[in-house]
C-alpha cells in the first residue's frame, strides 16, 4: 500500500491551479503582461487551464493556443504569438525549443517555460531559491572555463573544450528577459565544442541512460575520439545504447552533444522506475539529481545550446560518483557538489 498522496484524481485540480500560480509568480509574470499558454490536442488539458487561471489570478493577460498533435505547429501562427508574448508557457509534445520562432522571441526579451513533467514532479520540483542559486553559480563557472576534465573510480577519463560556449542555468523558471527554462529541471548545462571530446567514459552499475529509463546493470565503456563515440563495449546495456543511436538513422547520433550536472537535492534517482504512489516522469529527476553528471549524445542545436550537431538522437548518459574539474577548479568530487556550487 502506498502511504502518500496520489496526483491523478480530480481532487488535485485546485492544487494544480495554485501550483501554476507559484511557478508563474516565480517567472516574474507582472500585471498586464501577456502570457501565452501553448498546448496541443493530445496533451493534458488541465495544464493549459491551470496556466490560464494562474496568469489571470496574477492579473496578467492570458491566451491559450492549441495546435494539432500530429503535425508541427504552423510557422506563421507560432511566429505571431512569439512576436507579442511576454511569457510563453508550452505544454506540448512539440519540441518548440528547436524552433526559430522561439529563438526570435527570446532574442527580443520574452521568457519561455516548458512544462512537460507529470503533476507529481511539477509539485515536488517546483521553483526553489536554493536550486536557482546553485544553477546560477555553476553557469558562471562554465562561462569562465575553457576545459572540462571528467574522471571516475569506474575508469572514466574524459576531456573536452568549452571555449566560447556559454553556461546555462536551469532552475525551472523563466524569470529574466531572454531566458528559456524547463519546469522541474535543476541543472547546469553547456554544449562543448564539437569535435573536442576525447577519452573514455565508463557507465557503472546504477548509472542511468534516462531516455531509455534504463539503469546500468554491468559496466559500459564508451571511447570518444574527435568528439565522436567510436566504440561501445559491454553487455546488454552497451547493446541497447548502440541500438538507440543506430535507430536515429543519422551520423550526428554518435557525436557528443552537451554536458550537464544536477543541483537539486529533492530529485529522486529511482523516479523512472517508481510505481507507487505516482508513476511516470523521471527525466527531470535524473538530470537534476545533485552531483550526477551527464554526457549527452546527439543533438545540441536547440535555441539554448546553440550547437551545430543535428540529430534525431538525444541520449543522456548520467553518472553517479564522477569527479569534474573546470580548468583546475574542482566542482564535483565523487558525485558530490563542492562548495563552489553550493555556497556551503
Amino acid at each position: 500500500m502506498a502511504y502518500a498522496r496520489n496526483y491523478d484524481g480530480p481532487g488535485f485540480a485546485t492544487d494544480l491551479a495554485a501550483l501554476f500560480r507559484h511557478q508563474l509568480n516565480a517567472c516574474a509574470l507582472q500585471p498586464g503582461e501577456l502570457c501565452v499558454c501553448v498546448t496541443d490536442t493530445a496533451w493534458m488539458p488541465a495544464y493549459a487551464a491551470a496556466c490560464m487561471g494562474a496568469a489571470e489570478a496574477l492579473e496578467a493577460k492570458a491566451v491559450q493556443v492549441t495546435f494539432g498533435w500530429n503535425k508541427p505547429p504552423d510557422a506563421r501562427a507560432l511566429a505571431a504569438l512569439c512576436e507579442v508574448a511576454d511569457l510563453i508557457v508550452y505544454m506540448t509534445a512539440h519540441t518548440l525549443h528547436y524552433r526559430p520562432e522561439i529563438a526570435a522571441a527570446l532574442a527580443r526579451g520574452a521568457r519561455v517555460l516548458c512544462c512537460m513533467e507529470p503533476p507529481h514532479v511539477l509539485d515536488r520540483l517546483r521553483h526553489d531559491a536554493g536550486v536557482r542559486g546553485s544553477a546560477l553559480a555553476g553557469a558562471r563557472l562554465l562561462d569562465a572555463a575553457s576545459r572540462l576534465h571528467l574522471t571516475s573510480a569506474a575508469g572514466t577519463d574524459l576531456t573536452m573544450d568549452l571555449n566560447g560556449r556559454r553556461g546555462l542555468a536551469n532552475h525551472g523558471v523563466a524569470d529574466t528577459a531572454g531566458h528559456l527554462d524547463f519546469w522541474g529541471l535543476g541543472a547546469v548545462q553547456t554544449a562543448q565544442n564539437e569535435g573536442t571530446t576525447e577519452g573514455i567514459l565508463v557507465l557503472d552499475v546504477g548509472d542511468c541512460v534516462f531516455h531509455l529509463a534504463r539503469f546500468i546493470e554491468a559496466p559500459v565503456r564508451l571511447i570518444f575520439e574527435a568528439g565522436r563515440v567510436v566504440s561501445i563495449q559491454g553487455g546488454l546495456d552497451a547493446f541497447l545504447i548502440r541500438e538507440a543511436l543506430a535507430a536515429a538513422g543519422d551520423d550526428g547520433a554518435w557525436a557528443a552533444g552537451h554536458i550537464a550536472w544536477g543541483v537539486d537535492p529533492r530529485a529522486i534517482w529511482t523516479q523512472p522506475i517508481n510505481q507507487t504512489p505516482n508513476s511516470g516522469g523521471g527525466g527531470a529527476d535524473i538530470e537534476s539529481f545533485a552531483g550526477a553528471f551527464q554526457v549527452q549524445l546527439g543533438s545540441n542545436d536547440d535555441v539554448a545550446f546553440g550547437g551545430a550537431n543535428r540529430s534525431r538522437a538525444h541520449l543522456g548518459l548520467c553518472m553517479r560518483g564522477a569527479t569534474a574539474h573546470l580548468d583546475d577548479a574542482l566542482i564535483i568530487s565523487d558525485g558530490k557538489l563542492t562548495e563552489a556550487l553550493t555556497g556551503s
